[in-house]
C-alpha cells in the first residue's frame, strides 16, 4: 500500500499525534489533524516547510455528542474526499494511584475519553470506509494491560472481526516508553491502608522522571506508517497486524505476560478442562 493516503488523527496537537502529523507530511501523505485547541497547531501551520495543501486542522473534542463528531468527519471528507487511515490517538491517563483511591468518577472520566471517544470517532468514520470497502483503523493503546494486570474492553479486537468483511483493517498500537513529554501524576483520595502502595508508586514515578527515556517518537510513528503502508521494515509482511508492539521495553512486557498466561493455563488445565455435558 504505497499510494498517497489521507490520515485522520485525534489528539494531534501533542505527543504521538503531533509527531505522526509531521511524519505524514514529511512522507508525502495528507492529514486531517484534530484537537480541542487549534492554536496549538500554529507553529506547524506557520512553518514555511509545511505544505498547507496536504493538511487540514479541525477542532474536535472526542467526548462531544455524536452529531458534532460526525460533522467534523464530514468536513474532512469534504476537503479530501476520503479517509484512508483513522488514528484514535486522543487519550487521558488521568493519573496513577491505587484503584480504590482513584474512584469511579475518575475512572469513568478516563473511560469516556479513551473508550467512548474512540468508539464515537470510529463510528463516524466507518460508514465512509464501508462505502469504499477499504480503510485502516488504528487505536493507540497502552501496555498497561500487559504490565499492570489491567484488562480493558477489547474494542479493537471485536471491531477487527466485525469490519474485516469490508476490507477494513484494525491495528491496536501498544507503545512502550517514548519521549512524548507526557507525565502521569499521583491522583486520588488517599486511603491509609494504601500508604505503602502509594509510596511505592510515588518512587517509581520519581525514578521514571529522572531516567532518560530512550524511545524516539519519530521512529515509532515511522514504524506505524511503514506498517500501514507496507513500507520499510514492514514491506512484504502483508496487511497490518491486530497488535503492533512498539519499543524493546514493550516487547519485554508483552512476552512476559504471554509466558505468565501460558504458565497459568498449563498449571490449571486439569481444573478447567472436562466440563462438557455427559
Amino acid at each position: 500500500m504505497s499510494k498517497q493516503l489521507v490520515w485522520f488523527i485525534t489528539g494531534a496537537s501533542t505527543g504521538f499525534g503531533l509527531t505522526l502529523t509531521k511524519r505524514i507530511l514529511a512522507r508525502g501523505d495528507s492529514v486531517v489533524a484534530t484537537a480541542r485547541t487549534l492554536s496549538r497547531f500554529e507553529p506547524l501551520l506557520s512553518d514555511p516547510n509545511t505544505d498547507l495543501k496536504r493538511i487540514q486542522v479541525l477542532e474536535l473534542d472526542v467526548t462531544s455528542p455524536s452529531t458534532i463528531i460526525q460533522d467534523v468527519v464530514k468536513s474532512a471528507i469534504a476537503r479530501f474526499g476520503r479517509i484512508d487511515v483513522l488514528v484514535n490517538n486522543t487519550g487521558t491517563g488521568g493519573g496513577v494511584g491505587p484503584s480504590e483511591e482513584l474512584g469511579l468518577d475518575l475512572m469513568m472520566m478516563v473511560m469516556k475519553t479513551n473508550y467512548g471517544g474512540t468508539i464515537a470517532v470510529t463510528d463516524a468514520v466507518l460508514p465512509y470506509m464501508r462505502e469504499r470497502r477499504d480503510g485502516t483503523v488504528v487505536i493507540i493503546g497502552s501496555r498497561s494491560g500487559y504490565r499492570n494486570e489491567f484488562l480493558g474492553p477489547a474494542y479493537g479486537e471485536t471491531l477487527s472481526a466485525e469490519v474485516a468483511q469490508f476490507n477494513i483493517r484494525v491495528t491496536v498500537v501498544v507503545p512502550g516508553a517514548f519521549d512524548t513529554g507526557l507525565a502521569l501524576p499521583l491522583v486520588g483520595t488517599p486511603i491509609a491502608d494504601y500508604d505503602r502502595a502509594r509510596e511505592v508508586l510515588r518512587k517509581r514515578v520519581e525514578e521514571r522522571e529522572k531516567m532518560p527515556i530512550k524511545g524516539d517518537p519519530v521512529k515509532a510513528m515511522d514504524a506505524l506508517m511503514d506498517t500501514v503502508k507496507g513500507e520499510g521494515k514492514a514491506a512484504g509482511k502483508g496487511k497490518p497486524p491486530l497488535w503492533l508492539f512498539l519499543g524493546s521495553d514493550c516487547l519485554v512486557d508483552v512476552k512476559a505476560r504471554a509466558d505468565k498466561l501460558k504458565t497459568v493455563a498449563d498449571e490449571w488445565a486439569d481444573v478447567g478442562m472436562g466440563l462438557e455435558k455427559d
